[in-house]
């Protein structure tokens, strides 16, 4: 099979879906049946997406591609100096990338990014979550408008649907009125990078974050609305002065979206010693970050996964998370389940989190059994195992 596969979210430092579009790259690359995979982006073919940085990332165009690159090039112009234009350009896009595509000679395209790009042949269309429809407050107004536009073609195009979790699959099925058999959910993974260490070999890692093994209360996740770090913030305050002052809270993630008043809330609170905000932490360092923590907190409002739970679930670190929530289905009985809006729940949850010594150990123990359950190999075989039913 030569499979093509959406890769914007791969151009910019990775997050969620970008860490699934990478995974899906390097894992599709090592199945014997897929011959080739091509990842598109912005109009263009992209050479090597997951090379170092600064070295060059996309294939030279034809002289074809390249003239019509230029024209949208300067459609997009114009469009930004007169809105009522942009119709015009989506259009010309949209054709642009049929033609792409269509000339490809692809087996099938698979979009882990949500919203499908014209295609004539099998597409399957990966859909992390339904906050842009559930919750839009959470999102910029432009990406909601985005979304609204360009989804329900997708939901109508594609050959099949990917969710992330079976929380999210009934909800596209429940919510969306999606056939059921249309619907497939193939679980994230996590990687081997991520699991439990010892003081002597973190150590050099958190030296250069001025922290110790075991002496912080950690949260990762871009810095939005839906991740309620306000909420997060108002329960750790509410803790005993001791138990702050001995376990500062770190919060690694990049700035985001709605967040001036949190952003302003980290600064002070940085300021008192309480919080260490580290901003965007690359993939390299964050299993030492997470391997290092006393417990883990992410009271997400609403996730389609909650890749940071696994992650630090993986690493052998206690983990408090959301109650009824995808993130409650990956990791069971295994986390402290609390209601996030509950502030109480929270504040009690943080506490055992951090006093609780039983959890230590039993986290460190159930740490393979989440490696083995949720590993990226065993996502990839599911989706090329999906590939070939929907090349058949």
């Amino acid at each position: 099979m030569d499979v093509i596969l959406g890769a914007e979210s791969l151009l910019t430092p990775l997050t969620g879906v970008g860490n699934y579009t990478a995974e899906l790259v390097r894992g599709l690359r090592a199945q014997p049946e897929i011959r080739s995979v091509r990842c598109f982006a912005n109009d263009r073919w992209l050479d090597d997406p997951l090379a170092p940085p600064g070295s060059p990332a996309v294939a030279p165009p034809s002289l074809t591609a390249a003239l019509k690159r230029r024209a949208i090039e300067l459609a997009k112009r114009f469009a930004r100096a007169v809105p009522r234009s942009r119709p015009l350009l989506q259009r010309q896009q949209d054709r642009l990338n049929a033609s792409m595509l269509n000339h490809s000679g692809a087996t099938l395209y698979h979009e882990p990014n949500f919203a499908l790009r014209p295609f004539d042949g099998p597409t399957i269309a990966t859909i992390h979550d339904l906050s842009i429809f559930l919750h839009p407050e959470f999102h910029p107004r432009e990406r909601v408008e985005y979304m609204t536009r360009h989804l329900p073609d997708t939901f109508e195009r594609a050959t099949r649907l990917v969710t992330v979790s079976e929380t999210v699959r009934l909800e596209v099925i429940d919510w969306l009125g999606i056939v059921p058999d249309r619907v497939v959910a193939i679980h994230n993974g996590v990687r081997p990078e991520y699991h439990p260490r010892d003081e002597a070999a973190l150590q050099p890692s958190l030296a250069a974050h001025g922290l110790v093994a075991g002496g912080y209360l950690l949260s990762v996740g871009t810095l939005e609305p839906r991740k309620n770090f306000q909420g997060l913030l108002n329960a750790f305050e509410a803790l005993p002065a001791a138990l702050r002052e001995r376990y500062p809270l770190v919060v690694a993630g990049g700035r985001g979206w709605h967040n001036e008043q949190l952003v302003a809330r980290l600064e002070g609170l940085a300021a008192r010693g309480l919080v260490r905000p580290l901003g965007y932490v690359p993939a390299e360092a964050l299993p030492a970050l997470y391997a290092g923590a006393r417990g883990f907190a992410f009271p997400s409002l609403y996730e389609g996964f909650g890749l940071p739970v696994l992650e630090a679930a993986a690493s052998g670190v206690p983990v408090l998370t959301s109650a009824a929530t995808a993130m409650a289905e990956v990791t069971g009985a295994e986390a402290l389940l609390v209601d996030p809006r509950n502030h109480a729940a929270l504040r009690d949850g943080l506490r055992r989190l951090l006093e609780d010594q039983s959890l230590q150990a039993r986290a460190r123990a159930a740490a393979p059994g989440f490696a083995s359950r949720f590993s990226w190999d065993l996502c990839v075989e599911r989706t090329v195992a999906l590939y070939r039913e929907v090349a058949a």
